[in-house]
């Protein structure tokens, strides 16, 4: 299923990823290409939110294919001009 741009749905989904990404050590990939690098030590709380992180990662590209492929700078931004300053709550 894919979510349309400018759609509420688009902004929970990429609030929700920008969210997630925050300070993991993940985040330099674009949209549905995060993976984990196996020479990074992770703590184990940190491993698992990384994990679950790359999962959420791959299934926003496949829902947002107008977005794959864009870095999270390209992203942030987008978010703030379309939908403002707040990430939606989880």
């Amino acid at each position: 299923m894919s979510i349309e741009q400018n759609t509420d749905e688009e902004r929970i989904m990429l609030g929700r990823w920008i969210k997630k990404g925050q300070g993991l050590i993940v985040g330099g990939s674009p949209l549905g290409d995060a993976y984990l690098d196996p020479n990074i030590e992770r703590p184990e709380d940190v491993q698992q939110k990384s994990e679950e992180y790359v999962e959420f990662d791959h299934d926003a590209g496949e829902q947002m294919p107008h977005l794959k492929g864009c870095f999270r700078y390209e992203l942030e931004k987008y978010y703030r001009d379309r939908y403002g300053p707040y990430l939606p709550k989880e």
